[in-house]
């Protein structure tokens, strides 16, 4: 049944033809849902790396049915943290603007927890014309700058910062959560708040590209044979090197690998990041040899680059557990390879790979073990295959676009009051 004249509005920093995870996905949803819904989308000009300032895109343009306004917000370097916030808080009060100047009431609005003061312009401007909005959580906030020590939890700035979200919380109409650990946490900390109904939190897990991403064997892989990667057991790691990413077990597990004599297994790093030059310094230091770091691929490599391996890493500080999903976990499964989960215990990626049986669930610091697993999947190869046979089913049936399509398309026709 099509809705499509009902309004659904997407409010993101990071749209098409952006290459971040976070512009993909929404571009993927946006375009999904157009046809089923009457779907735009307000987001900002394209912010690449340094040196592509001068690339533009129009202000207002179609994609695929979706159309798309781009306001004028301030593109300074994302590098630097001060021109960071100053782009969110211009980006969020065009977007302000826009939403008081021509939303109305039969509309539905998605928001996206990134930047993390886009909420309170929903918030604000529902005040004033009363539509519904759904909140998107991909990180959660201020927990998040919290837990990876960017910020004091004692500060008066995360006092408010808090108050100002559970206002937030309180007044969407839906909350969108990745996973059951997310759930869970945002339910602990509305506990107690009677005003909060934790019914209208639901569950929509990310997904991949299962079309665009497929097991593909080393042996007619052309980036792994152009690396040397066809002959040792390769453990990767490919995207963001950020703050909460969790790679020191990984890489002290070929530490000790090597101290036993064991030179046949490899761990690659694909991508760039605030720790990655912690990392290099860290494996110089050790004189660790089977660890190699590469730059980050082109779009169109990653098919290749994401199969050059024999297993997968995601791993994810325990601080920052229920406060996001890893998108590593979906671009994983779809490469079809066992993972290796050095995540918190009750991290979602944890959940998945023990229930699915697709991988081994490591603590964050527990070496030993890191080592032990990685050894068996390179002695026994037809084990380590079932593993990764069992991600890639993991992932066509249950992380698929067109399933979370749908269960967006639910969200908004209950939004609107059509079911």
């Amino acid at each position: 049944m099509s809705h499509s004249s009902q309004k659904v509005t997407i409010l993101t920093e990071y749209f098409y033809p952006e290459e971040a995870s976070t512009a993909q996905l929404l571009t993927s949803l946006a375009t999904g849902l157009q046809g089923h819904f009457d779907v735009s989308v307000i987001t900002g000009q394209p912010n690449y790396h340094p040196g592509d300032e001068d690339a533009s895109v129009p202000d207002r343009e179609t994609h695929q049915g979706v159309s798309i306004e781009r306001v004028s917000a301030t593109r300074l370097d994302k590098d630097n943290l001060i021109y960071r916030v100053i782009n969110w808080i211009t980006f969020c009060l065009l977007v302000f603007w826009r939403l008081v100047r021509s939303r109305g009431e039969d509309e539905v609005v998605l928001v996206l927890s990134n930047p993390p003061v886009l909420p309170f312009a929903v918030w604000a401007a529902k005040r004033i014309r009363g539509f519904s909005y759904a909140y998107l959580i991909y990180d959660m906030y201020p927990d998040f700058p919290v837990a990876l020590n960017m910020v004091s939890e004692d500060s008066p700035v995360v006092n408010i910062w808090e108050r100002a979200m559970r206002m937030v919380y309180r007044d969407a109409d839906r909350i969108v959560v990745l996973g059951d650990s997310m759930k869970r946490r945002l339910k602990n900390k509305m506990n107690g708040d009677h005003s909060f109904s934790p019914e209208k939190i639901t569950v929509i897990p990310n997904w991949e590209d299962g079309d665009f991403i497929n097991p593909m064997p080393k042996s007619q892989n052309s980036f792994a044979q152009e690396q040397g990667l066809a002959e040792s057991f390769t453990l990767l790691y490919s995207g963001n090197i950020g703050r909460f990413h969790e790679l020191r077990t990984a890489i002290d597990a070929i530490r000790l690998l090597e101290d036993h004599g064991r030179s046949d297994i490899q761990f690659v790093v694909i991508g760039e990041g605030a720790r990655k030059q912690e990392h290099q310094r860290y494996v110089k230091q050790q004189g660790i040899e089977n660890v190699r770091f590469l730059p980050f691929q082109p779009m169109d490599r990653l098919p290749e680059t994401l199969t050059a391996c024999d297993a997968s890493l995601v791993g994810i500080i325990p601080e920052v557990e229920g406060m996001c999903v890893s998108s590593k976990l979906y671009s994983s499964l779809a490469a079809g390879r066992p993972i290796l989960a050095v995540v918190g215990e009750d991290d979602e990626v944890s959940r998945v790979v023990t229930e699915e049986e697709c991988g081994t669930h490591v603590r964050p610091g527990d070496a030993e073990r890191a080592a032990e697993t990685l050894a068996s999947w390179a002695d026994q190869s037809d084990a380590a295959a079932t593993l990764g046979r069992r991600a890639r089913t993991a992932l066509e049936t249950k992380y698929t676009r067109s399933q979370a399509v749908e269960a967006y398309e639910r969200l908004f026709d209950q939004m609107h009051g059509l079911v």
